[in-house]
């Protein structure tokens, strides 16, 4: 593809690599969840066709079904943030002037990084506490569980940032976290 036929990054020209190390993660994390999507349809359909159909199961189809449920959804997450299509409440912000609300959106944005870089490092903690511990049917760990929750917030955190950076979701032309003037 040609230069000119790229679509533009959003925001200034020294974001552009981490504008790209998010679409990077998007992308990646966006055929995970249709990977681990059709994993957990295939497990499930195969196990209530056995079930109801020969009367036997899969020993390890509801904790890999659960687990690719729990994945996807924590990859969701930061997608949605991207999007700006997380629930807001602008019962306020929309009636403050163009500058205040860039400033409340920015101090918003910082304040939910900091949190969701807590929570990713908890429990990343707790994942490397709990390692050992395995899953009832399955020789894998059960801290997959938790892990998906510090990839999730640690990649929310990353588009978080760019909130605090530019002001806007590193989605041009979708203005869900910030309101249209």
């Amino acid at each position: 593809m040609n230069a000119a036929a790229r679509p533009a990054l959003p925001g200034p020209r020294w974001l552009r690599p981490y504008a790209h190390l998010l679409g990077w993660l998007d992308t990646a994390a966006g055929w995970a969840i249709v990977v681990m999507i059709s994993a957990m349809v295939l497990i499930v359909s195969t196990q209530v066709a056995l079930r109801y159909g020969v009367n036997s199961s899969i020993g390890w189809a509801d904790e890999v079904s659960r687990l690719t449920f729990v994945w996807s959804m924590f990859l969701a997450i930061p997608l949605g943030v991207r999007a700006g299509a997380h629930i807001g409440i602008e019962i306020l912000t929309v009636r403050l002037p163009s500058k205040p609300r860039d400033v409340l959106l920015r101090l918003m944005a910082a304040t939910s990084a900091a949190l969701m870089i807590i929570v990713a490092w908890e429990s990343l903690q707790i994942c490397w506490d709990q390692w050992d511990e395995k899953m009832a049917s399955l020789e894998f760990s059960a801290a997959w569980f938790i892990l998906a929750l510090a990839v999730g917030c640690a990649h929310s955190a990353l588009h978080l940032l760019w909130i605090v950076l530019t002001g806007k979701p590193c989605n041009p032309g979708h203005t869900g976290l910030v309101s249209a003037e």
